[in-house]
C-alpha cells in the first residue's frame, strides 16, 4: 500500500493537503491492535489500529507528528466485554478479538508460518463461560504514562474480582509471560478489596509450573471437555 497522511489545508480553503510517507505493509503476524477512546473517562469508540511496516527496501519518510504521542498520564479504562453476534447478544456490548478459524497462514520472511488462534478461542470459550455463570466481564485498557500507545488485558471478572490472562500453550515460556504480564498490570489496576490474578490455559501445565503459580499466589484454569477446570475461584482469604 501506499501511504498518505493529511498535512493541513490548501491555502485557505477546507481542502486538506496530503503528504506521502511511502510503501507500507501490514504487519503479517499482528496486523492490527484494539484500541478505545475515551469520553468523559468512559469507553468512547473501538478503534482496529492497523499495524504498519515499510516495505522492503523502503524508507518512510516520518516526522515526529506522525508518530504516535507518549501518554502524559497513567490510566486504565475499563472497557466492555466481549459479545457473540451469532447468539443474539445486546448490540450495546462490544466484542473482544473473535477467531472463526484455528489457525491462518501469512507469508513473513523466512517463508510461510501458520500463526494459532487458539489463546482467541480460549479467551472467547471462557467469556462465554462467565456469563453462563452470571459473571460480570470486561477488560482493561491500560496507557503508561511516557509510552506510546495502549495495551488491552484479557478478561476481567469483576463479580469475583478476578483478572485473567490467557496463553494458548501450556510451557514454561507463556506461563512465565502470563506471570510478567500480570505483576506488570496488577501495578496499574486499582480495584476495591484488591486485585486477584490468574492464569487461563488450554491445558493443565506441568506440577513444578503449578507449584510456580501458587508461590507467586496466581489462581489456575485451565480448560476440559467440559468446561473450565479451576472456576470458579475460592473466595478470596484476608
Amino acid at each position: 500500500m501506499h501511504l498518505f497522511v493529511a498535512d493541513g489545508t490548501v491555502g485557505d480553503t477546507a481542502t486538506v493537503r496530503q503528504r506521502y510517507i511511502g510503501q507500507v505493509v501490514v504487519d503479517p503476524v499482528q496486523p492490527y491492535e484494539e484500541r478505545w477512546t475515551q469520553v468523559d473517562g468512559k469507553p468512547g469508540r473501538r478503534l482496529y489500529v492497523f499495524r504498519l511496516r515499510p516495505a522492503p527496501g523502503v524508507t518512510l519518510a516520518l516526522t515526529d507528528q506522525d508518530v504516535m504521542q507518549t501518554a502524559s498520564t497513567t490510566e486504565a479504562l475499563p472497557v466492555p466485554p466481549a459479545v457473540d453476534d451469532t447468539a443474539g447478544t445486546s448490540a450495546t456490548a462490544v466484542p473482544t478479538e473473535q477467531h472463526g478459524t484455528d489457525s491462518t497462514t501469512a507469508n513473513i520472511t523466512g517463508g510461510a508460518r501458520t500463526l494459532l488462534r487458539r489463546e482467541g478461542r480460549l479467551v472467547t470459550a471462557f467469556e462465554k463461560h462467565l456469563a453462563a455463570h452470571g459473571h460480570v466481564v470486561h477488560r482493561f485498557q491500560i496507557r503508561v504514562t511516557g509510552e506510546r500507545g495502549a495495551f488491552l488485558t484479557d478478561p476481567y471478572d469483576a463479580t469475583d474480582n478476578v483478572l485473567y490472562e490467557a496463553k494458548g500453550k501450556a510451557t514454561r515460556e507463556y506461563v512465565r509471560m502470563a506471570i510478567g504480564q500480570l505483576l506488570d498490570y496488577r501495578r496499574h489496576i486499582d480495584v476495591p478489596d484488591g486485585l486477584r490474578l490468574a492464569v487461563l490455559l488450554p491445558e493443565e501445565p506441568t506440577a513444578d509450573l503449578r507449584s510456580l503459580l501458587e508461590a507467586e499466589g496466581i489462581a489456575l484454569v485451565t480448560q476440559t471437555a467440559d468446561g473450565f477446570a479451576g472456576f470458579p475461584l475460592p473466595p478470596a482469604t484476608a
